[in-house]
């Protein structure tokens, strides 16, 4: 609020007002000419509604993914782990919010400090013809007020913390970084012994291809005091029982055809 005092001791008391979005060259007012009863009409300079309006916008669509995020979360369990869809998308929109709050944030700051300097009263005062003249006298009766638009810019750089705090908790629910772990948790060592040990393996199970035949050894009947000798066959191969008492078992040995 500004009071003019002309010269003939006529005193006006004007009130300047802008609001949201703050498009100031639409934002008016009259300013008395002293000369009479005239006065002109003076307009503000600036258009801040992009970034203003980008700003409530993603405080807007956060408001609405937290309210459905939380109806989720408590009605619709089993549907948000289906197929682990859910932890992945949540995972992606607090990636992206934390990206919107922070740019949106910056954006309003510097908005703002535009704002600040456009509505600047010692600055209007040099728009009105009256103040310009020595003769009369301009005072500033009131200052704008900047707490709630202050606050409006520590809450959105507090909501980017916020989420982006939340970036680990909703990687944690996709399971990603278990897979993660289990993969940089083996060492080079056991890998090469696992592959070891699968060649072996295959080896072993393939060998009966080269002709190899089982035989049992040739063992003594310790009640006849004899000595048993094994049968072969020339056929197709075959394992053969150990005749005699089963304690008596020697161990198996390979013996390769040519």
């Amino acid at each position: 609020m500004v009071k003019v005092e002309c010269l003939g001791k006529i005193q006006n008391n004007i009130s300047i007002s802008f609001n949201y979005p703050f498009r100031l060259q639409q934002a008016h007012f009259s300013a008395p000419l002293c000369e009479g009863t005239r006065k002109e009409t003076l307009f503000l300079e600036g258009d801040y509604a992009s970034s203003v309006q980008f700003f409530v916008t993603v405080s807007v669509l956060a408001f609405l993914y937290s309210l459905l995020a939380t109806i989720v979360y408590f009605f619709y369990q089993n549907k948000y782990r289906e197929k682990n869809r859910g932890p992945i998308v949540d995972f992606m929109v607090t990636l992206v919010f934390s990206c919107l709050w922070l740019v949106s944030s910056i954006a309003w700051a510097k908005t703002l400090s535009g704002v600040k300097t456009a509505t600047d009263v010692h600055q209007i005062l040099l728009l009105m013809s009256a103040c310009r003249a020595q003769e009369n006298l301009c005072e500033v009766l009131q200052e704008p007020i900047w707490t709630n638009l202050n606050m409006s810019v520590a809450f959105g750089f507090l909501n980017f913390f916020l989420w982006a705090g939340n970036i680990w908790f909703a990687y944690k629910e996709t399971g990603l970084h278990k897979s993660t772990q289990r993969h940089l948790s083996r060492t080079p060592s056991e890998k090469r012994s696992s592959f070891r040990q699968y060649s072996q393996t295959s080896f072993d199970q393939s060998g009966a291809g080269f002709g190899q035949r089982l035989y049992n050894q040739a063992s003594f009947d310790l009640s006849s005091g004899g000595f048993n000798l094994p049968q072969t066959n020339l056929g197709l191969p075959m394992l053969y029982g150990q005749v005699g008492s089963p304690t008596s078992r020697g161990p198996l040995i390979f013996v390769n055809e040519m």
